[in-house]
């Protein structure tokens, strides 16, 4: 306390400042809330295990693409003596050729008749891979494909094995890649197989009916 002049003591002040008492900070609002969303999330596709017979297809679907690029690997290396079975060929269907015309007809035979399995094999490979997927159509793509494929195999067997023993290994290795071919085709029809291939659109318009 103060004392004045008199020697009394003079009471602090009670009066407030002109600022006045410092007012208590409000409290921070609260965090907005997540929007609501109105569509459903998409649903999880299950996935489903392909049938033993579809497994087994495909194993054969290998076996034979397999084959095939062997028929082409040991055709292209004994080209030598189907070259000179080939120009005997051709020569007697053509006798007024000359030799490079002859020759230059022989390559075109042989080659185009490996590049035709080496194409065909392709094709079956990727509608196979397609088919795995579910894709009912490629299933009925295959079926004709195959029947080009026995017709391509005809022509290679022709053209391109070599006569005689030098010829035995292509021939079984071209006939092996058809049967197998073949094979695997036919057990995609099968029930299990067919059921399987078609639960793809049953859970398509499932989704459709959710959405």
């Amino acid at each position: 306390m103060a004392r004045q002049a008199d020697g009394s003591r003079q009471s602090p002040s009670t009066t407030p400042s002109a600022s006045g008492p410092s007012a208590p900070s409000a409290p921070s609002a609260p965090p907005p809330r997540p929007g609501i969303a109105l569509s459903a999330p998409p649903p999880i596709t299950a996935v489903v295990k392909p049938p033993g017979a579809a497994r087994l297809s495909r194993t054969l679907w290998v076996a034979s693409f397999v084959s095939g690029i062997a028929v082409v690997i040991f055709g292209f290396l004994g080209r030598d003596a189907s070259f000179e079975r080939l120009k005997g060929v051709i020569s007697g269907m053509v006798p007024e050729g000359d030799a490079q015309s002859v020759e230059g007809a022989t390559a075109v035979v042989f080659l185009g008749s490996l590049a035709m399995i080496a194409l065909v094999v392709a094709m079956e490979a990727v509608l196979l891979a397609v088919l795995f997927k579910r894709r009912v159509w490629a299933r009925w793509t295959l079926a004709p494909l195959v029947l080009l494929h026995a017709v391509v195999t005809v022509i290679t067997a022709d053209f391109v094995v070599a006569p005689g023993a030098d010829g035995i290994l292509t021939t079984v290795l071209l006939a092996a890649q058809f049967i197998l071919a073949a094979a695997g085709l036919i057990l995609l029809f099968f029930p299990s197989a067919t059921a399987w291939l078609l639960s793809e659109k049953y859970s398509e318009r499932l989704t459709e009916r959710r959405a």
